[in-house]
């Protein structure tokens, strides 16, 4: 039937790809139909209605960040209710990242994927009976497994690079779960669940919810960087998996990561995620401050010793809120990157032994992350030195100033310029490689076959030319193109339809029957001279006179200047230039790829979309 072919083929996927580009709902509608043809061959006939998570007001009440679509989809006497869990995108998303799966500390996200689900098949009044389907990537995947496995909203869920299932976030989450959790573990304070080992936590969490009724798909890439933190980090992986080598010219980053100590990973994923949501509202400076947790522009009026004790003496709750936010953020900040330090050699040398990096970018990086270190060493011993907390007057009390002044220094400048001059080694660039790997494209085209492949949201197809060079047409933009010049050459078609028809009702008839009421006049005249000498006057004015008859001494010329066959004749040949443009297009294009025996038929059906 034709909603199984929305699962069995990459419609689905292509269609969570779509989810990110937050279309208007008849954009959604028309994407979708043109996805199912591309994918499947087939005009998608049936029925799509489709609702978003920002119009549902219990959703957006949640302050969560979540995004999502759902589309109740009907053909041929069946229906199903599609829910699109859109994945992480800004610095919303990624603070519940931090919050909820990795740290446990927030469920908001699950919750509003439930009540999206609840409000959507309220919304479009369906029956409790009908079949839930969700789609996700990344996050989207992770809330609509916590969801379906915990509160049943889902009966299929198919994921794609899915962040997988944290065992504390659960914990918070499912009331059952947590006092299940409780009694087999001797737990008595919440907060003492971090201390049972992870593999012991994820072990149970799979045993606890292994008759779980949903059915959960994913694809997930072998070079995946998520999958493979998330997995060291113990975290639960539910449902059929389907392993893809997605980037086959590296082994995988998972086997890298499988040789660095999860202290390390730990520290590497907070400053990464750190530096993800920063990044995002900013740049480098941005992530200075979040990571320092101080206004940089505080920093920017100190060239010397005196401004010191001047900032100190005329803002002094501008400087007490600097240091003491220094004093909270310098110590997990100089942690985290001492481990990386301390592992340098082994993080870096082994992404430059996969391919990751070149060692010239190995060197820089680790340079400059031992001299981030003995900076912010300095500017910690520097604080605690030079300014101390009265806890009690809750007070800053100055005690030296030029150790204190080097150390604002370096955190201005040297702490930005050390990220900068990682930023400038091109090593981000190099390493987009393993971000692709979490992508849908790059699952997309390792998944393609013979001469299919994607390129952002649309397919290619790839020919060989007479000299053996390949030849690559965008068949999405193809089908578009096509589609929307048939659509705008019937529309000019019709327009001039409608000028013909207006030139011979309004000008031409209307002359006719214009011409006609005067020759009519005339006529009346003329047959009846008394009659209108009469309603003259004439009569009372020369009694002694009779009319014998009037002639009416006037022509009526005909139509000039309403011909307008040439311009019309001008118009459909253009539009006639038009259609022969795209059908000569389209056959060039068939032409390249004959063997694709569904291609002209697709050609056909677009224009039914």
């Amino acid at each position: 039937m034709s909603l199984d072919k929305i699962t069995s083929t990459n419609v689905w996927m292509r269609l969570t790809n779509t989810e990110y580009d937050n279309l208007k709902p008849d954009e959604l509608e028309v994407k979708f139909k043109s996805i199912y043809l591309e994918e499947t061959g087939e005009l998608f006939e049936g029925k799509v209605k489709i609702y978003h998570s920002s119009d549902s007001k219990n959703t957006s009440n949640l302050e969560s960040g979540y995004d999502g679509t759902s589309l109740l989809i009907s053909e041929g006497g069946e229906e199903k209710l599609y829910v699109i869990n859109q994945g992480s995108v800004d610095g919303a998303d990624w603070s519940e990242n931090i919050k909820g799966p990795f740290a446990g500390k927030s469920t908001k996200q699950a919750e509003a994927t439930k009540v999206f689900v609840d409000d959507s098949k309220n919304h479009f009044g369906i029956k409790d009976d009908t079949e839930v389907v969700s789609f996700g990537h990344s996050l989207g995947n992770h809330n609509s497994t916590i969801t379906g496995i915990v509160d049943d909203t889902f009966d299929e869920i198919y994921g794609v690079n899915g962040l997988q299932l944290p065992p504390l976030e659960v914990y918070d989450y499912d009331p059952t779960f947590f006092e299940a959790v409780n009694q087999h573990f001797g737990i008595k304070n919440p907060d003492d669940v971090t201390k049972i080992p992870s593999n012991d936590l994820a072990e149970f969490t799979k045993d606890y919810y292994k008759d779980s009724p949903v059915k959960i798909h994913q694809k997930i890439s072998k070079d995946d960087p998520l999958f493979a933190v998330t997995e060291k980090a113990g975290f639960v992986t539910f449902g059929d998996v389907d392993m893809i080598d997605t980037n086959p010219e590296v082994d995988g980053i998972k086997n890298l990561v499988d040789d660095i100590p999860d202290d390390v990973i730990a520290s590497f994923r907070d400053l990464a995620i750190d530096y993800s949501v920063a990044d995002n509202k900013g740049g480098v400076n941005e992530v200075a401050s979040q990571l320092l947790g101080v206004k940089l522009e505080y920093l920017e009026g100190i060239k010397g010793n005196m401004d010191i004790l001047q900032w100190y003496a005329f803002d002094h709750d501008e400087f007490d809120e600097t240091i003491k936010a220094l004093k909270d953020n310098l110590p997990p900040l100089l942690e985290k990157v001492s481990v990386i330090t301390q592992n340098a050699d082994t993080i870096f040398g082994r992404l430059y032994e996969e391919g990751y990096i070149t060692e010239d970018q190995k060197n820089i990086i680790i340079k400059e992350v031992a001299i981030l270190e003995k900076d912010l060493s300095e500017a910690y011993a520097a604080i605690y030195e030079n300014a101390d907390i009265n806890e009690n007057l809750n007070e800053l009390s100055l005690y030296g100033d030029y150790r204190l002044y080097k150390a604002f220094q370096k955190l201005k400048s040297s702490f930005t310029g050390s990220i900068e001059n990682i930023l400038n080694s091109g090593i981000l660039e190099r390493l987009e490689s393993i971000k692709d790997s979490h992508s849908i494209n790059e699952m997309l085209n390792a998944l393609a076959g013979g001469s299919k492949s994607y390129s952002g949201k649309d397919l290619i197809y790839t020919s060989t030319s007479a000299s053996g060079e390949p030849i690559e047409v965008n068949m999405s933009a193809a089908l578009r193109l096509y589609r929307e010049g048939a659509l705008i050459f019937e529309d000019k078609m019709s327009a001039i339809a409608k000028l013909e028809k207006t030139v011979h009702e309004e000008i031409q008839l209307a002359f006719k029957e214009e011409r006609k009421k005067v020759l009519d006049e005339i006529y009346h005249i003329e047959s009846n001279p008394k009659g209108y000498a009469y309603s003259r006057g004439w009569m009372h004015r020369y009694p002694l006179y009779e009319v014998e008859s009037l002639k009416v001494m006037d022509n009526v010329f005909p139509l000039e200047k309403a011909d307008l066959d040439a311009q019309i004749y001008e118009m459909k040949s253009s539009v006639d230039s038009g259609y022969k443009l795209i059908e000569d297009y389209r056959k060039a294009v068939e032409d390249l790829f004959a063997e694709e025996e569904k291609l002209s038929q697709m050609f056909d059906l677009v224009r039914g979309i």
